[in-house]
């Protein structure tokens, strides 16, 4: 067997259909990072029929003053990684194929898990655990890049995952009690989630609030996967009349039941009468929630009589998988939880139609419980841990020489 290059049509027809399918190892995502400064390659390790045993996208990235040649496989390779012989056939073919066009060494974060956890962070009893994995590949000359537990890698190697399940009250169970009442908190108010489209987009990313990337960055990605609506942006928008109402008839109700407990504890002989005083602070703190609402609700109606969004979601559909792939939130309206309702109402369309995945993207392997992580961890029901990256060094002088010399000219570029 060899390698060869594939177009793009052969490529994609052998994605599509192979197990470790990801948006990351498509022609689409290769269209993307050539616009984005890349040269984008599909290489193929074919029998002496033609036919393709395993695949990859490999992207370079295209500087003419770039000493040592690096490619990266994003999310790659597609191959059976069970198959060990195919798996060592592949990997000489690749060194052999790149070392004649004088490559450095190939980076590559296969979607493989390392181990599964729960949402606290804790490793799973009955979870994988893959540390033959990441052996198996160091004995073919991967050098395996460690376990890291932030954002240091090209590619989130912790992340919070959803499997779903299309009978939608065993979808609701399997997230996590925090998130359910937080979804039921958020639906009180008047929070309705719409899809928005193309020319939303500068909506989506006025709500996102970050200045990199760029939005040409996400109008790119709605060019090269918006074909079959593969790339997509939902709002929930707060209506003003729902949330007058909404908040008026939670401020009466709660109001009412204060006054009921307030009258249950002048009962002296009530034995019940230390737990009514504690359901009687909680309640204290709810009635000055909803009244706070309400004020806040008539006034944003005489302000925004048409609206305003309270969160923003940009998602990819790719095979069996949607992958929530950037977000944000009115921070004004952070204490509604409108993200988590948005994020329940789309798992719950997404099932309806027969994907089987929502992948929340990256969170970190420390576990805190600020805003970003804390949701994708509370609406999931699987967190994984991906094995991580690894070089393939192709050429070990010009490999070895580079990885020392970084540290010296970070330290000589420091500013005294």
């Amino acid at each position: 067997m060899q390698i060869v290059l594939l177009d793009e049509f052969r490529f994609d027809s052998f994605a599509m259909n192979h197990p470790n399918y990801n948006f990351y190892q498509s022609s689409n995502y290769g269209r993307f990072m050539t616009k984005h400064g890349y040269n984008a390659y599909y290489l193929g390790l074919v029998d002496d029929m033609g036919n393709i045993k395993a695949a990859t996208l490999m992207i370079v990235k295209n500087e003419k003053n770039n000493k040592r040649k690096m490619g990266y496989a994003p999310r790659g390779f597609l191959i059976d990684w069970n198959n060990d012989a195919l798996v060592s056939e592949f990997t000489n073919a690749l060194k052999d194929f790149l070392s004649k066009r004088s490559f450095t060494y190939l980076k590559v974060d296969p979607q493989v898990v390392y181990k599964e956890h729960n949402i606290d962070g804790s490793e799973k009893i009955d979870g994988y655990n893959n540390g033959s994995f990441v052996q198996k590949l160091q004995s073919l000359g991967y050098i395996h890049m460690g376990y890291n537990k932030g954002m240091e890698a090209s590619k989130p190697r912790w992340n919070a995952i959803t499997v779903l399940d299309n009978n939608i009250i065993n979808l609701y169970n399997s997230i996590s009690k925090e998130a359910r009442e937080k979804i039921m908190e958020s639906s009180k108010l008047g929070n309705k989630v719409y899809k928005g489209g193309m020319n939303d987009i500068s909506l989506l990313y006025s709500v996102i609030n970050k200045q990199n990337p760029p939005l040409e960055y996400y109008l790119d990605y709605y060019q090269f996967f918006g074909q079959n609506n593969g790339f997509e942006v939902y709002f929930t928008k707060l209506e003003p009349v729902s949330y007058v109402n909404s908040s008026k008839t939670l401020y009466e109700k709660e109001e009412q039941r204060n006054n009921e407990l307030n009258n249950q504890m002048q009962d002296w002989n009530n034995p019940n009468k230390e737990m009514i005083m504690n359901e009687k602070l909680k309640s204290d703190e709810l009635v000055s929630k909803y009244k706070k609402n309400m004020l806040e609700a008539i006034n944003l109606f005489q302000q925004y009589p048409s609206g305003l969004i309270t969160a923003g979601v940009a998602v990819i559909k790719y095979g069996k998988t949607v992958t929530f792939f950037a977000s944000g939130i009115n921070e004004k309206f952070k204490d509604q939880y409108p993200e988590y309702l948005l994020r329940w109402q789309l798992m719950q369309e997404f099932a309806k139609q027969g994907y089987q995945i929502i992948d929340f993207n990256g969170i970190t392997g420390e576990f805190k419980d600020e805003y970003n992580s804390l949701i994708k961890r509370e609406l999931s029901n699987h967190i994984v841990e991906y094995v991580g990256e690894f070089d393939l060094v192709i050429n070990k002088k010009s490999y070895y020489t580079g990885s020392k010399l970084n540290p010296i000219l970070n330290w000589l570029n420091t500013p005294i």
